[in-house]
């Protein structure tokens, strides 16, 4: 199932309008920064300007780039206030772009520590960083504003050449993950920094540690140029988990529901975007802006692995 396409017909995306921009640079990917539309066509792709990010170091020239149609969506909005919880899905303001990631432990301080699935790290935050995460899908924000809306002004972001150089700005980083061993022959899934493979867990086996925080994989799917066999390569353990817990049942899921949904032997991190006649489901997935139709018994709840503990998203 193909993706709308944001035609210039669209009022949220013509000529001027204000859109936050999906990074597709390493180091940068998932990370939204704001900027406006310069051109739109029928075609997939933009022609965007940055509000904050400059060709040259004086800051004179902003930075414009043509952008795929899934990677600009309108301002999204925010309340005044809001009241954040425990496994709560949030964007997070860090090196001056939006960053969407899970909070993990709400402290006594007012501060609230979030852990970021691209990067698996986590770092501590006040709450005025932080708005309740929302996709936009179909034209509508998921889920909707409750409350007042505050659009907040971005902070000001350094440019080199055409690079973004994140700003030293003065977050708190927390405990690393803690360190998980992994016996040879044990079943785990693992994940790719590749593109096109962002959002993806491929069923593994150990097959022996090469070194500190690596460890040699054999997938079971994957398989070798040749087809002699299943690909073995080493991966570091920040791309190794086991696999979550068999234990919950779910009988039916709900719309706007995080899910991992099983595509070419793959789990896919997206989230149910409508519930057809049961048992199939939409899902959409953000990173390529794509909706495509499953059955039930190729879905399953969404869970974190952070910190050696299996973490599932809140659902509002």
């Amino acid at each position: 199932m193909a993706p709308k396409s944001k035609s210039n017909q669209d009022p949220n995306f013509k000529p001027g309008s204000k859109v936050e921009i999906m990074s597709d640079e390493a180091g940068f990917r998932g990370s939204f920064y704001i900027g406006t539309v310069v051109k739109a066509t029928r075609t997939p792709e933009f022609t965007v300007r940055y509000e904050k990010l400059f060709e040259d170091e004086e800051g004179t020239k902003p930075l414009q780039e043509t952008v795929n149609e899934f990677q600009i969506r309108p301002i999204a909005p925010r309340e005044k206030k809001r009241e954040f919880k425990f496994s709560e899905e949030v964007d997070a303001f860090h090196n001056d772009g939006w960053w969407e990631g899970v909070i993990t432990e709400v402290n006594e301080n007012g501060k609230f520590a979030v852990f970021f699935r691209s990067t698996k790290e986590q770092i501590e935050f006040v709450e005025e960083d932080l708005r309740l995460h929302r996709e936009w899908v179909n034209g509508e924000w998921k889920p909707p504003l409750d409350g007042e809306e505050e659009k907040g002004e971005i902070e000001e972001v350094k440019e080199k050449g055409n690079k973004k150089v994140p700003n030293t700005t003065p977050v708190k980083p927390i405990e690393s993950l803690k360190d998980v061993k992994f016996s040879k022959g044990m079943l785990v899934e693992v994940s790719s920094d590749e593109d096109g493979f962002k959002g993806a867990w491929f069923a593994a086996s150990i097959v022996e540690p090469v070194g500190k925080d690596k460890y040699l994989v054999e997938y079971k799917s994957l398989r070798t140029e040749d087809d002699s066999g299943f690909l073995r390569e080493e991966v570091n353990t920040m791309h190794i988990r086991p696999p979550p817990p068999q234990t919950v049942v779910v009988d039916h899921f709900k719309k706007l529901e995080e899910v991992d949904a099983l595509y070419n032997d793959v789990w896919w991190v997206g989230v149910v975007s409508k519930v057809n006649t049961f048992p199939k489901y939409v899902v959409y997935f953000k990173d390529n802006g794509e909706e495509l139709e499953f059955k039930h018994s190729d879905l399953r709840p969404h869970q974190d692995w952070i910190n050696g503990k299996w973490v599932a998203p809140s659902h509002l």
